[in-house]
């Protein structure tokens, strides 16, 4: 089965080639009445949706960033689920459409069963990071989704997850924390060290046994108590969303939450070429979209200056110390913020009239949790 002839040109026109497996969904992207033709050039999934009524819409999505890719078979149907930074999928399929899935599949990475995955043979500083996020997923026996998620955000694609994996698999955990002793320097051991927590808080359980491994990793690097904790409760009190249930002091049109993602979002808009991610990253933490589509509004109204003036008023401290947090978090998320984000930071704490010296503390946290030699790839990573 091949393209209709409008998407067949579509398709040709941007990729050169023609397509490696196309299907056929008998729904629309989004699961309703409709179709959706899927198409790939060995990197790039694209997607036509076509509604019920509707005109067709075109999606792309690069298949190593996706953090699932599931084919099942459910009452003569095939059932293929995805799960990508910009958004998640569930088509039905006709039996028959499964070959072509299984093409798609087989060009994700986690397809490859992990004993097939060679080890690297020198590891680098992205590669141990790599290997001892694997760890730290592994450490509970079960890979959620919202850690899957975290990696691809973190690294960009599971590749550097796998082969780090495959290397401590192979060597162990004590193994690695040796070689990346010798190897890191302060600020890569403690980044390495408060992205093990990051993780294992990404599915808000922070299990025993991944403290535990946390808390291996602290002692090998020789990392202070007080370092270590008071990054752990920085982290803890960023992730703690539930704080933000509460109706502010300003009454039930104030929700902390939405207040939230107002703040968020005032700082996701300065990235363009991140920001469908990151909105997405926000809506699957919070599991709400309507919290979103409220902060939007707060931010069209007021803008940036106003939503700020209106703080001091709406939240109680345990409300301001998760927001703050979450903005910085965010703020950081790839090193250092763009220059209008940055303003947005620093006006933030003028305006809570934070203490300069706390609130340096927690940017100092921030900062060498997004340190970014340990997940940018290098020519010996590739090796």
């Amino acid at each position: 089965m091949g393209l209709p002839k409008q998407l067949q040109e579509d398709f040709l026109t941007d990729f050169k080639r023609e397509p490696l497996m196309v299907a056929r969904a008998t729904c629309d992207l989004s699961g309703g009445t409709g179709l959706t033709w899927l198409a790939c050039d060995g990197t790039t999934l694209v997607c036509y949706s076509h509604p019920s009524g509707g005109e067709f819409s075109r999606t792309d999505f690069c298949i190593a960033e996706a953090s699932t890719l599931k084919i099942t078979e459910r009452d003569s149907r095939v059932i293929f689920q995805a799960r990508f930074p910009e958004g998640e999928f569930e088509l039905r399929l006709p039996a028959d459409e499964i070959v072509s899935l299984t093409k798609l599949s087989v060009l994700h990475p986690s397809s490859e069963s992990l004993e097939n995955v060679p080890a690297p043979a020198v590891l680098t500083p992205n590669l141990v990071c790599g290997a001892a996020i694997y760890a730290m997923a592994q450490a509970d026996g079960d890979q959620a989704n919202a850690e899957l998620d975290w990696v691809v955000a973190r690294f960009g694609s599971l590749n550097t997850f796998r082969r780090g994996g495959a290397w401590v698999t192979r060597h162990g955990f004590a193994a690695l924390l040796t070689e990346a002793n010798a190897m890191l320097s302060l600020v890569q051991k403690e980044g390495l060290l408060f992205n093990l927590v990051d993780l294992g808080l990404a599915d808000n359980a922070f299990s025993r046994i991944e403290r535990a491994r946390a808390e291996e990793c602290r002692l090998a690097f020789g990392i202070s108590e007080e370092r270590y904790g008071g990054a752990f409760e920085a982290l803890v009190a960023r992730a703690t969303l539930n704080v933000m249930v509460d109706e502010t002091p300003s009454g039930p049109d104030w929700l902390p939450m939405n207040v939230l993602c107002a703040c968020l979002l005032s700082v996701i808009r300065h990235r363009p070429e991140i920001y469908a991610r990151r909105v997405k990253n926000l809506e699957r933490r919070i599991d709400a979209t309507d919290a979103i589509n409220s902060g939007q509004t707060y931010l069209d109204q007021l803008e940036a200056d106003g939503l700020l003036a209106m703080l001091p008023h709406m939240l109680n401290p345990a409300q301001r110390r998760c927001l703050v947090l979450n903005v910085l978090g965010e703020a950081y998320f790839q090193g250092a913020p763009v220059p209008e984000a940055g303003v947005f930071v620093q006006k933030l704490r003028e305006t809570l009239g934070l203490p300069a010296t706390e609130f340096e503390a927690d940017v100092e946290i921030f900062r060498t949790l997004t340190e970014r030699s340990l997940f940018r790839e290098t020519v010996a990573a590739s090796a």
